[in-house]
């Protein structure tokens, strides 16, 4: 198992930017093996755009999982299926969904501040905005009909792999029967892919257009809500929303930490890395090197050139990356159309994930 790491983007007991973390046991949880913690961007990117050495698939100390899941495969089996995913996840038809997420945020900032208001004056951003935003985003993508949506929300739970594999057989079967413009349709449409290619393509894009994108999605607004001074600006159209998107992205990753196993002996930054050894990158921290961005703890909403790493690298790059930015940029324009300030109203209740960097609750005032 991946421990959970600091609630900080960095490591402050690690003496290095690669070093071995131990993995005491707790009251919950047996000792584990160890891993290595990478935290340096140079780093991060090396691992991740070198699956050769630093592999996918399960190691030997990892929990059990679907090893028949796309992000647990290593080209060119890898490279194979993702490349006909992404040929169905078109930028036309990425474009083509701008009307229908604006008019969704529109409508669930006017509902919830709505509500809001004949109340205490307060709104919960993420669970009324962008959970439902990014979920309901994300079930039209993929084709699931409206009686299916009430599965969303588990779908981000322990058991959601199995369930999720069980739900995308009977999608697979609905969009062969009833073909629609979606992106499920596409793919079971696909006479170059067997049935359990299939069951892995589909829920790899549940996963991993679900649990990250709301997390994503709540993380910059909450960055915002912690910047006025950046907000006010931002409403001012000081600027570039495109730009503005990707330092949100650099500040709260969706996801903390990527593991990865040595399939082979090699070296990290002068260290000795066995086969078998499990690799952790963290994101964050590698978000944050001071070698690559300058200031890097200060929110620079105009921050060029941003090669952050919050959407990966390397053939496991974000397949949605230009679904993830249309959607954020669209609903942090209806937000900023909607609110004149974002100021917050209590605390905020982050998942508690050591791997998934998420925001159960963002209460803000209804302004």
């Amino acid at each position: 198992m991946i421990p959970s790491p600091p609630p900080r983007h960095r490591l402050p007991h690690a003496p290095g930017p690669v070093a071995w973390q131990d993995e005491p046991g707790t009251a919950d949880r047996p000792p584990g093996p160890g891993f290595w913690a990478v935290t340096r961007h140079a780093d991060v990117l090396h691992v991740l755009q070198d699956p050769a050495t630093y592999s996918s698939l399960s190691g030997p100390a990892e929990l059990p999982s679907p090893r028949r899941m796309l992000s647990r495969q290593d080209p060119p089996q890898h490279t194979r299926l993702r490349d006909h995913a992404a040929r169905a996840l078109t930028p036309e038809r990425v474009e083509r969904f701008t009307t229908t997420a604006r008019g969704r945020a529109r409508a669930l900032l006017a509902r919830a501040l709505d509500t809001a208001r004949s109340a205490d004056g307060v709104l919960d951003l993420a669970a009324a905005v962008s959970d439902p935003y990014t979920s309901l985003n994300l079930a039209d993508l993929l084709g699931m009909p409206p009686a299916d949506r009430r599965r969303l929300p588990r779908w981000t739970g322990p058991h959601a792999p199995e369930d999720m594999t069980g739900y995308a057989r009977q999608l697979i079967v609905h969009r062969r029967r009833y073909p629609d413009d979606d992106i499920t349709t596409v793919l079971a449409h696909n006479a170059r892919l067997t049935s359990i290619e299939l069951e892995m393509l589909v829920p790899l894009l549940l996963t991993t257009g679900l649990a990250p994108m709301r997390d994503a999605a709540a993380g910059g607004l909450l960055a915002l809500a912690e910047h006025p001074e950046a907000y006010r600006k931002l409403r001012e159209g000081a600027e570039q929303l495109d730009v503005v998107v990707e330092e949100l992205l650099r500040w709260h990753p969706p996801l903390l930490t990527t593991r990865r196993t040595a399939a082979t002996d090699t070296e990290l930054s002068g260290h000795r890395v066995r086969r078998g050894d499990t690799v952790v990158v963290f994101h964050a921290a590698a978000n944050r090197d001071g070698q690559v961005f300058a200031a890097p703890d200060r929110l620079d909403l105009a921050r060029t050139p941003n090669p952050h790493l919050s959407l990966g690298a390397g053939p496991h790059l974000c397949l949605g990356a230009d679904f993830a930015r249309l959607q954020l940029r669209v609903l942090y324009e209806e937000v900023l159309r909607a609110l004149p300030a974002l100021r917050l109203a209590g605390p905020v209740l982050p998942s508690g994930s050591g791997v998934t960097n998420g925001v159960v609750s963002l209460p803000v005032r209804a302004v």
